[in-house]
């Protein structure tokens, strides 16, 4: 296994699945009302990876489903939540575009984009509870609190440049790995693994989040617009503290040219520009890499609880697309 694999690779052992979910996605979306509908089905048309729900395919794949109906549940659950966090982060973030669309606050206004959003968290967990599993239900919700306080707490911690690497880690589980986690915990239970092999997939869900959000947040100063769907340096001018530009701020042949800046009562374009450009010359970005890396490789070890097949095989593919995509 290389890290030259293609993001498609790990999609290769649930084709059939995903095609089956992409459909049945858009017609439980197009049952629902008016604005309601059309709105979530410009995101679905948008794009976007499916990530999570393939990771609930991959994981119920390495045991022996035996309710294709209750994972197709548990799939477009966790791709609704994620979405209706992705609505309200963009509308909290006053972010214009996503995937070079309008988002929903742009075309609707704030308080259509808060009840769809709200209405999509509903909806996933209405339909977590048609499975009718506990553990399942108990984690789901236990989930959506975990993403809505880690929401909370990256507000209060905005243009707070000396956070610690502990804070970091604590908010990117917040807002990313605990929705990877669940997606593989709820494909491991529904999959019927033994508890032991429930809990290993879990904890690669949540070590795959880890390194997935740390890429992400490289590629903010990285990546062109068109290549991440959202203005680069984003994250920096919503004064969201992310591990390139920490690890930046200690590299020694920077001689403080970061934090001058940054000291600025108000910041302007230009700014953030030339923030952007510091943190791209840096060290941050290779060092940024290597966590990525070192979660990675975590996430790899956690599948040695699984004898070898393609569903396995397709997740250990996953860990170097996460730190590898250009968008």
């Amino acid at each position: 296994m290389t890290a030259t694999m293609t993001g498609t690779d790990f999609i290769t052992p649930i084709r059939a699945e995903l095609d089956d979910f992409e459909q049945r996605l858009h017609r439980t979306v197009r049952a629902d009302l008016g604005p309601v509908a059309e709105a979530m089905e410009q995101i679905l048309d948008a794009g976007g990876k499916r990530l999570r729900p393939s990771l609930v395919f991959l994981a119920a794949g390495l045991g022996r489903p035996s309710q294709m109906d209750n994972i197709h549940r548990a799939a477009m659950a966790i791709e609704f939540i994620h979405n209706a966090t992705l609505i309200h982060d963009d509308l909290i973030d006053g972010a214009p575009t996503r995937r070079g669309l309008r988002t929903i606050h742009e075309s609707l206004g704030a308080n259509p984009a808060i009840i769809i959003g709200d209405y999509y968290f509903a909806k996933g967990a209405n339909l977590m509870s048609q499975i009718g599993n506990t553990s399942i239900d108990a984690l789901l919700s236990q989930t959506v609190m975990t993403i809505c306080f880690g929401e909370m707490l990256q507000l209060t911690s905005q243009r707070r440049y000396d956070q610690s690497l502990e804070e970091y880690y604590a908010k990117i589980e917040r807002k990313t790995a605990v929705l990877l986690a669940a997606s593989t915990f709820c494909g491991g239970v529904l999959g019927e693994l033994p508890e032991p092999e429930v809990e290993a997939i879990r904890r690669f869900g949540r070590q795959l989040g880890m390194s997935f959000q740390i890429a992400d947040d490289v590629l903010d100063y990285l990546a062109s617009e068109a290549e991440v769907g959202k203005p680069v340096g984003n994250d920096l001018k919503q004064g969201t503290v992310t591990l390139p530009l920490m690890l930046a701020r200690h590299d020694p042949s920077l001689d403080g040219q970061l934090d001058a800046i940054l000291a600025k009562p108000a910041l302007q374009d230009a700014d953030y520009a030339e923030v952007v450009r510091i943190v791209r010359g840096s060290r941050g970005i290779d060092e940024s890499y290597e966590y990525a890396r070192t979660f990675a490789e975590k996430a790899r070890a956690e599948l040695q609880a699984f004898d070898p097949s393609p569903h396995r095989e397709a997740l250990e593919s996953l860990t170097y697309y996460v730190v590898g995509r250009r968008n």
